[in-house]
């Protein structure tokens, strides 16, 4: 059998990196893909060969090739995502973040499911049925990432939550788009000035 020799250069992961690694393998939470990835990176950095990771994960070999690359150029959390689509980046407003998070902070029960807390998938699901209904057409398309990005900025883990202990204020929406915008337009000034220095200099 002909073996494939690889010219590029050995892994190198942190610590830090390793632990994320070895968190998102064994995730039940994140998608099937991300969990793939993440173990093609692991036995890479462990010492195995492409073709050997190819057959161990039943993974096409330039699959294999195509993220121990990316990580290699990107970084393990930039390089395990998907490349964007062609075409201009769907914008979500400041009113549909401010509704994925207002959902966060419900309990699925009060919503007609069977479950305490939200899991990351039956969020995904809940918003992907519904944001229609509740006027945010923007968030049709939305994939499991973009909502976890979104409730990370907000310092939010409906996963973790173990209780809860009032109920949402009903204007709430409406209160954390305003919030959401002010931070925006602080973070567009912010670059602003940034770049502004720079071209001073």
């Amino acid at each position: 059998m002909l073996m494939r020799i690889s010219h590029r250069p050995k892994l190198s992961l942190t610590q830090e990196e390793l632990d994320y690694l070895i968190k998102l393998s064994r995730s039940r939470n994140q998608a099937a893909s991300i969990v793939k990835r993440s173990k093609i990176v692991l036995l890479s950095y462990q010492g195995k060969n492409d073709m050997e990771i190819s057959r161990e994960l039943k993974a096409d070999y330039k699959t294999v090739r195509l993220w121990i690359q990316r990580v290699l150029e990107l970084g393990v959390k930039e390089g395990l995502i998907e490349k964007s689509r062609s075409g201009r980046p769907q914008d979500i407003s400041a009113e549909s973040r401010a509704w994925i998070v207002s959902l966060a902070c419900m309990k699925p029960k009060d919503l007609g499911y069977p479950h305490e807390i939200w899991t990351q998938s039956l969020l995904a699901e809940h918003i992907q049925e519904n944001c229609i209904k509740e006027k945010h057409p923007d968030l049709s398309k939305i994939c499991q990432g973009t909502i976890s990005k979104i409730l990370n900025a907000s310092k939010i883990k409906p996963h973790k939550i173990r209780y809860y202990v009032a109920k949402v204020d009903p204007n709430f929406g409406q209160k954390a788009a305003k919030v959401l915008d002010t931070y925006r337009e602080a973070k567009r000034l912010n670059e602003k000035k940034t770049i502004k220095k720079k071209l001073e200099q």
